[in-house]
């Protein structure tokens, strides 16, 4: 009893002041508690993170839609997706022998940049001294101008989805060093299967080459009507998309002809371009309406309802 009493004792004093710690099994089993915990929270903190990216993304949108109709309050008519001409001819907006200055292939982003508080931007660019893209990428005599190509390669962050991960600076046009953007101008439903002429000049949605549309022309109602959408992949040449530039089925102009999130380069194409908005968002894309509200369209929309929403008169 005493020898008892004795090792009790002993036992007691060794414990006395310290701590038992773990052991391997019992840390182990720890580690893999904590593993299946991370593996169970993982997926929610990604859908968190991305439900806030696509926040921020319709923000971007919103506030892109209601530069649009500060811009047509102030102008009376809302931009051109493309500030100037082409060399498509028998164009009555585009008569021969206009001087590449005219030919300028801005996009309508550039001249929202003002009612984006971009103003110092704005007046880098300078588009109605030179022009700027002049007769799309085989013409950049312009680009002498150190002022102008530091402009092309500034990126505000109005112009790029959270969610994008394409590169800033794309090389599409080398050696143009341009920036690129996540967002583009609604041209209509006619994109690469139309004759270029008519996609350009006489497509069905609110934004065209040099024409402006007028409020009075959406016969739809602005709420029904897109502005914009989303781009994949800006930086490769099948869905280039740099937001100084507007170019048909690429660089700032895309077209309902194909559903939304088709692959780059998919089905009937122009130099493998085939004009489609898409996004990063999983299932589906966001489109900002003419009364600023933004909508998320998912990936198996109805065709013609798709379509039917890009157009501004056609009584759908």
């Amino acid at each position: 009893m005493k020898n008892s009493t004795a090792t009790t004792n002993a036992d007691r004093g060794r414990n006395v002041g310290g701590k038992r710690g773990f052991t391997l099994v019992e840390l182990l089993v720890v580690i893999a508690i904590i593993g299946s915990l991370a593996a169970i929270l993982m997926p929610a903190i990604q859908a968190a993170r991305e439900a806030a990216r696509r926040q921020l993304c319709g923000d971007n949108l919103r506030q892109l839609s209601l530069a649009t109709a500060e811009y047509e309050a102030a102008i009376r008519h809302f931009p051109a997706g493309r500030v100037g001409c082409d060399d498509t001819t028998g164009v009555s907006a585009c008569p021969p022998g206009l001087p590449a200055a005219r030919k300028t292939a801005a996009s309508g982003f550039v001249t929202l940049l003002p009612h984006l508080e971009q103003q110092p931007l704005y007046a880098q660019l300078n588009v109605s001294q030179g022009g700027l893209w002049n007769r799309n990428i085989d013409d950049l005599g312009w680009f002498s101008s150190p002022e102008k190509a530091e402009g092309v390669m500034q990126r505000p962050s109005i112009f790029v989805c959270p969610s994008d991960d394409s590169t800033a600076i794309s090389e599409v046009y080398a050696p143009v060093l341009a920036a690129t953007g996540s967002y583009c101008f609604v041209q209509g439903t006619k994109g690469p299967a139309a004759l270029r002429a008519v996609a350009k000049y006489e497509n069905d949605g609110m934004f065209l080459y040099v024409l402006p549309r007028r409020a009075s022309e959406v016969g739809d109602g602005l709420s029904q009507t897109m502005l914009l959408g989303e781009v994949l992949m800006s930086d490769i040449w099948e869905s280039s998309n740099t937001w100084t530039y507007a170019r048909l089925n690429a660089d700032c102009l895309r077209t309902t002809e194909y559903a939304v999130n088709t692959p780059p380069g998919q089905g009937t194409s122009y130099e493998r371009q085939n004009g489609a908005m898409g996004s990063y968002h999983p299932g589906g894309a966001l489109f900002a309406f003419g009364d600023g509200h933004v909508e998320f369209l998912e990936d198996q929309i109805d065709l013609e309802i798709y379509r039917a929403k890009s157009t501004i008169s056609g009584n759908e």
